[in-house]
């Protein structure tokens, strides 16, 4: 069985697989990000590639001008390309919520850690959700089946006990949830 680490930055185990994803984060972001994506968007050509990590985020050091028009610009080229995109919030919702405003594509919120009144809002506005290794057990419980995704983002260890603990929340099997897993990611990749 191969399990789907929705999101990562760390080498995986033979076990799991995960989704190619090219994006300029917002942490990282510099006044030649127009290029930067410019040398990406080759890569998002090839078929099941997202975009991002890319996004919005209130308390790093970048400029919060500089953010939005990357960010922008990478929301423009996902629906140019018809790929779904890979979202990094923080403290921006509202702002997010106002640019996901006619888009097409899916989104997916990774990391998701809010409460359930939150995700509710997300799930309404058309959001995907992606739980990493540490989550709201509410949420975990609420969020529809076919709605969400596991990920380890930076965590340097296996998404297993995560999906462990996610199938025990869930009353299911791991192998059932595995399956979930992948039939979420066709739905999101075939949009």
């Amino acid at each position: 069985m191969h399990y789907l680490n929705f999101h990562t930055h760390r080498p995986l185990p033979i076990d799991e697989l995960s989704v190619p994803s090219f994006g300029l984060h917002p942490w990282h972001l510099t006044d030649d990000w127009a290029s930067r994506l410019k040398v990406l968007e080759p890569s998002l050509m090839s078929e099941g590639t997202f975009v991002g990590e890319c996004g919005l985020d209130k308390l790093c050091q970048t400029p919060y001008s500089l953010q939005c028009e990357a960010f922008e610009a990478q929301i423009a080229l996902s629906e140019r390309l018809c790929r779904p995109l890979i979202l990094h919030c923080v403290r921006a919702v509202d702002d997010v919520l106002r640019l996901k405003l006619g888009t097409r594509q899916p989104w997916i919120w990774h990391g998701f850690r809010g409460k359930p009144e939150q995700m509710n809002q997300l799930l309404h506005h058309g959001f995907y959700i992606s739980f990493g290794l540490r989550f709201n057990e509410a949420c975990i419980s609420e969020c529809p089946l076919d709605r969400f995704f596991l990920e380890t983002d930076d965590a340097p260890q296996s998404v297993v006990p995560l999906y462990e603990a996610v199938a025990r929340r869930r009353f299911m099997s791991v192998e059932a949830l595995c399956e979930q897993m992948w039939s979420n990611l066709r739905a999101v990749a075939c949009h």
